[in-house]
């Protein structure tokens, strides 16, 4: 009987080293039993076959002022259509050398002119004209253009390190009450035959 013992005794012991044994190795090996991590990792690309810039010059990023006027029934000149060398103007906008496309412009305007006590001059009275050279006659005020409130394109296909040149003209109705009459006029540049945004 004592023999029975011991050797019940030994078998306790033996199952024991065994579980213990076990549990070592399945603590030894949990992260790869469970996949604790894992990491992977693949490439993005993208190509650029068009880059384009512009850049306005500093008189058109100043705004388009019209002066003060007398209230005259008239059509006035914008303040620096005619004050470059040799009476070119000084509003244009310059396709930047670093570009890799020529582009078209395109311009609208945000609506009438309007005072804060809401008068207006409508904007079928505010008109533009481009050209890609300017002198004393060109951008010309016989090609000038309506300002609207949709992107229409200005000028086209213009290339790398050319500036497009605007004259601007307001016709002044009679009887236009006084006031300080302001909009916006926008310009964007897409790859040529894009459409305006």
């Amino acid at each position: 009987m004592v023999e029975k013992k011991s050797l019940s005794w030994y078998n306790f012991i033996l199952v024991a080293v065994i579980i213990i044994s076990v549990g070592l190795i399945v603590f030894q090996n949990i992260d790869s039993i469970t996949g604790h991590a894992t990491t992977g990792s693949t490439e993005s690309s993208v190509t650029i076959t068009q880059y384009l810039s512009i850049d306005m010059s500093g008189n058109l990023t100043g705004g388009i002022s019209f002066g003060s006027q007398g209230g005259l029934s008239t059509t006035v000149n914008a303040s620096e259509n005619h004050n470059g060398t040799s009476d070119s103007t000084l509003y244009f906008i310059n396709v930047s050398s670093d570009s890799n496309t020529n582009v078209d412009f395109c311009t609208k305007a945000s609506g009438d002119l309007s005072t804060a006590g809401a008068d207006i001059i409508t904007l079928a009275n505010e008109t533009y004209s481009n050209s890609t050279s300017s002198n004393s006659t060109s951008p010309i005020f016989g090609d000038k253009v309506v300002f609207t409130n949709a992107y229409v394109k200005t000028g086209q296909n213009i290339t790398k390190g050319t500036p497009n040149y605007y004259r601007f003209w307001l016709y002044l109705p009679p009887a236009t009450p006084t006031g300080t009459y302001n909009n916006t006029v926008y310009f964007e540049a897409v790859n040529t035959l894009s459409s305006c945004s």
